[in-house]
């Protein structure tokens, strides 16, 4: 069984799903602040700053993790989704609001807040995914590495008599 798992190669195809599937969350994200960001912009402008760089920073993210799969692609990504659940959770947790957002407090039940944590979770899930993915590989590489002979034979050295 240890041998099968020491032979395992990572699945291009399973990669670039999963980064299909992370950019268009992230680009779902952006909609669910363009959709709600008509209604901060004039009495919360710091929500509406705070979701102009939910946006933009999504958008960013989607469009490097697509064309370049890097850690700090994938790190942005769970980042910017990390800030944007934290902003949705203190603008209804705070009694005294958020960025001066006192309406928002106590309405969990807000149907874009709600979709953009649904969306905001599946994000989160597919970083947890690709961390994972990246640690068993950086493992494996590690593994075959130490099975590998080494380039130079060591010397062997007798006692002189």
């Amino acid at each position: 069984m240890f041998d099968r798992i020491a032979q395992w190669q990572p699945d291009r195809g399973a990669a670039a799903a999963a980064r299909a599937v992370t950019a268009l969350a992230l680009a779902a994200l952006a909609v669910i602040h363009v959709v709600d960001l008509p209604g901060t912009l004039g009495p919360t402008p710091l929500v509406g700053i705070g979701y102009l760089g939910i946006i933009a920073g999504s958008i960013l993210i989607a469009g490097v993790l697509i064309a370049q799969p890097h850690w700090l692609a994938w790190t942005a990504a769970g980042a910017v989704t990390i800030l944007a659940m934290g902003g949705y959770i203190l603008t209804r947790a705070l009694r005294g609001g958020f960025l001066g957002d006192h309406g928002d407090v106590g309405n969990w039940h807000c149907p874009l807040g709600i979709a953009a944590l649904s969306v905001e979770s599946v994000i989160i899930l597919l970083v947890l995914l690709a961390g994972l993915g990246a640690w068993h590989a950086r493992i494996h590489a590690a593994s075959v590495a130490a099975r590998r002979p080494s380039a130079r034979p060591t010397p062997q050295y007798t006692p002189s008599a």
